[in-house]
């Protein structure tokens, strides 16, 4: 689906190439000859491509390799003070078979500089770690160790692409490559969140961290499940404390991040059936095109990149820091994002 829909991009760069073209010929032609039109034509058009080809290649060269450090504040009120200026740090779609080449090894430890820089209490990666299958990851496992040994907690879950479902790999074998994927994060430190919550803990309060397996729209296959996540934390609050607590009380009181691939996410069930706070995806990419504070991803997704509120209800999309399909990204630096909580006065 994702390649139908960057051959739809190209499609469209096409098409206003030609409509440009045309457009500057005719108007040419209401106030000159024919041949003066045409030269006028030829320049203009030839100065488009250029700018289109110039783009291209800054962006397979510069851009892809300029990490970005994206600041946000997030406020609430059920934040407990102890958390007032906590710093969560995202990152996501690392994709690392982008990054395979001496340059691209190099740029991952940049990347892992560029987060310890900011000195964040908490890191979470939101998905697709890998393309196309787990063996991907293998040689970054060194670099990416580099973050949870230097003893802050990172927290992971699965995308779409984590899945090995753009291999030709029979179930038995998706499986594995699955559970290998899961096994070389854990290896690295990070800790997996399928269908999982756990309680973050400060100065003896907490909020709650929930992360779901890809939850998303057709065509992309739904593995989440966001009550079961919900039933772990219950779980591990009982084997906290001992007694049952009154779950419905604590849970309308607790300041609650979710982690979820696919910012559709959000939309479908996290605002009609939840009280989530604060939800953090990635997955669009901004796909990889961005001019100003506009993306043709939004025509896909009405959350695409950046912050969004719904009532009190919170999402961030981060535009990710590898790609899909043409290595390229014009306008789009990979994203770290450094969210800071701060509790509403």
């Amino acid at each position: 689906m994702r390649i139908i829909f960057y051959s739809f991009i190209i499609l469209i760069a096409i098409l206003v190439v030609v409509i440009f073209d045309q457009i500057v010929y005719w108007s040419s032609r209401v106030i000159t000859n024919k041949e003066t039109a045409q030269m006028v034509r030829c320049c203009l058009t030839g100065l488009l491509l250029v700018v289109l080809i110039v783009s291209a290649l800054w962006g397979h060269y510069v851009t892809r390799f300029k990490i970005d450090i994206t600041q946000t504040e997030v406020v609430s009120e059920k934040l407990p003070a102890a958390f007032n200026g906590y710093k969560v740090v995202q990152i996501s779609d690392l994709h690392l078979d982008w990054f395979e080449s001496e340059r691209g090894h190099r740029f991952v430890e940049e990347m892992v500089d560029s987060i310890l820089s900011v000195k964040p209490d908490l890191i979470v990666f939101t998905g697709d770690i890998v393309t196309i299958h787990s063996h991907e990851a293998d040689s970054f496992i060194p670099s990416l160790k580099r973050l949870a040994s230097a003893g802050i907690p990172v927290y992971s879950i699965l995308g779409n692409h984590d899945y090995a479902d753009y291999t030709r790999f029979e179930t038995e074998q998706k499986k594995k490559d699955v559970l290998r994927l899961c096994n070389l994060q854990e290896n690295a430190g990070w800790h997996m969140l399928c269908n999982q919550g756990v309680w973050i803990e400060k100065d003896s309060a907490r909020i709650a961290l929930l992360g779901v397996e890809n939850i998303g729209e057709p065509p992309f296959s739904i593995y989440g499940n966001l009550p079961a996540a919900f039933s772990h934390l219950r779980f591990s609050q009982q084997d906290s404390i001992g007694t049952e607590p009154d779950w419905e009380h604590l849970m309308r009181e607790t300041f609650k991040i979710l982690l979820s691939h696919n910012p559709t996410h959000w939309r479908s069930e996290v605002i009609p059936d939840t009280d989530i706070d604060l939800m953090l995806a990635g997955h669009t990419h901004a796909v990889q095109i961005k001019i100003g504070n506009w993306s043709p991803a939004k025509w896909k997704y009405p959350e695409w990149g950046g912050l969004y509120s719904e009532g009190e209800q919170k999402l961030y999309v981060n535009t990710g820091i590898g790609g899909v399909g043409i290595p390229v990204r014009i306008g789009v630096p990979p994203e770290i994002t450094v969210l800071t909580l701060r509790k509403k006065k």
